[in-house]
Parts: C-alpha cells; structure tokens; sequence
C-alpha cells in the first residue's frame, strides 16, 4: 500500500526545462441516481464522488510543431486530445506537446480513467506553458470536455449534481480504504444510458445482469465492517470501503476467484 500523503497527488512536477509530470486520480461514484434526459443530451445526474490513490502517471513534454503526439491511450475518443484542443482555444495559441499516458487505471471500468487523465493534463499544460489560469477558467475548458473532468480538477469528495451545466458542492473526505474489484468486461457508456432509458434501471442493477461477476463480487464486499459499497459509474466495477486497511486485504484474498483486477486503495482529499 503506497504511504504517500495527499500532497503526492497535487503536485505538478518539472522533471527536465521542457517536461512536467503529475497525477491523475480515479474517482468511485458512492452513489448514482440517474434523472431525465436534457435537450443537451446530457441526463441530469446525482452523485457523490470521491477520488482515490489509484492513479496514471502523465508526463508532458512541450516539443514544436510537427513533433507532437500522445503515447499510450489508444481510445476511439481520445479526450486527452479534446483537453490539449480546448486549452489551447482558450490561451489563444497552439500548445505543442508530447504525452505519455502509461495506463494503471482500466479503461471503460466506470473508475473516470479518461476524465482523470483530461483533467490532469489541463493542469500540467497550465503549469507548462506558463498560463497562470487559475482553476475556475481551467473547469469552464473541463465542462466543455466531460461531466466528470471538472470534479476530478480538484477532487476529494463532492456531491455533483445537473446535466451539461452541474454543481459541485465540495464534502469533508472520509479516511477509508477501498476493495475495487473490476471483471475483465468492458460496458459501453452510451450502450449502459440506452437501456437505462429503455428500461428504468440504474446502472448497479444493469451492470449485474449483464456482467454476473459484478453481482457476486458485490454481494461478498457487502458485510458488517463495509462502511459503503456499490457499483461505480456505470461498471462493471464494484467497490467497498472499510475503516481498515487489513479489513481490505481480507476482502481482496476473497475475491481470488475474480478474472480482472482487484486493487486495494485510499480515499485522497481535495488537490487545490
């Protein structure tokens, strides 16, 4: 178990005169309730949503024209792109750059992966190129590329509420430890709405008829010493916080049987 304090996470650090380096952090929906959908095509949402130790590590290069590029995401929308495209309109001029995105976080696992990484370059480029925006001008860019890059902009733990436009009212961040156990399914964001609209049910419930790996491992996270639980994002992902960090290791060895990933992780409090 990393013995980091929350300052590891926040940091933006220079590693060479043109090369920076920072965190990008996961985040767990604690909860998700679903509310129609707007003329934006975004639905309205209500989450709480905390950020946690597991993380990618991003390191920006400012190159020149030509030599630009992004190693190690390979995602049909590439959002790191979107976050480099919207900071670059907003400063007014191209950002050359060169991102190496080697991923620890599993993509398309309802762990915010893709957000984590966007909001995380938005503030190495920040610091980088010498903008000097101050955080409120870097989430009106992270609004326009997901709902979730503005939260995970300063992280911790908060209720987010809305559609296209959202609050984020920030919470006291609990000292847990968390049992994420993620099935080597992967689910569709768009697909998951899709029959969310059709049919009514939240994503914990589609998450486990679909994926019977996201039910069974939910159901042995949930005990006594849980202090919360659920599905994360859409899934398949499952999770379980315990005041303890041996509670977890109990729990993990568990769920032996699991094709995927299990990890065993922190809450980390706000960045800025």
């Amino acid at each position: 178990m990393e013995n980091h304090d929350d300052s590891y996470y926040r940091e933006v650090i220079k590693l060479g005169s043109d090369t920076y380096s920072a965190c990008a952090l996961a985040k767990l929906n604690i909860n998700l309730k679903i509310g129609k959908k707007e003329s934006s095509g975004f639905h309205k949402l209500s989450s709480i949503m905390q950020t946690i130790s597991l993380h990618d590590r991003i390191t920006l290069t400012k190159v020149d024209k030509g030599e630009e590029g992004i190693l190690g995401y390979y995602v049909k929308d590439n959002i790191i792109a979107k976050a480099i495209d919207e900071l670059s309109r907003k400063a007014g001029e191209r950002l050359y750059c060169r991102i190496s995105v080697p991923k620890t976080i599993p993509v398309a696992a309802g762990l915010g992966g893709g957000s984590a990484d966007a909001a995380a370059v938005l503030r190495i480029a920040n610091t980088a190129f010498g903008l000097h925006m101050d955080t409120e001008e870097l989430e009106e860019i992270a609004r326009e590329i997901g709902n979730d890059v503005s939260f995970l902009l300063y992280g911790g733990r908060a209720l987010v509420e809305g559609g296209k436009k959202h609050s984020i009212k920030e919470m006291d961040t609990p000292k847990l430890y968390y049992v994420i156990a993620r099935p080597k399914m992967k689910l569709s964001t768009k697909e998951m709405y899709a029959l969310h609209d059709k049919t009514g049910k939240d994503f914990t419930e589609l998450a486990s008829e679909l994926c019977p790996d996201t039910r069974k491992a939910l159901d042995q996270i949930r005990g006594e010493n849980t202090v919360e639980s659920g599905v994360t994002g859409k899934g398949p992902t499952v999770f379980g916080a315990y005041k303890k960090y041996n509670e977890c290791e109990s729990v993990a060895d568990q769920l032996s049987w699991l094709d995927g990933d299990i990890f065993i992780e922190r809450s980390v409090d706000k960045f800025v």
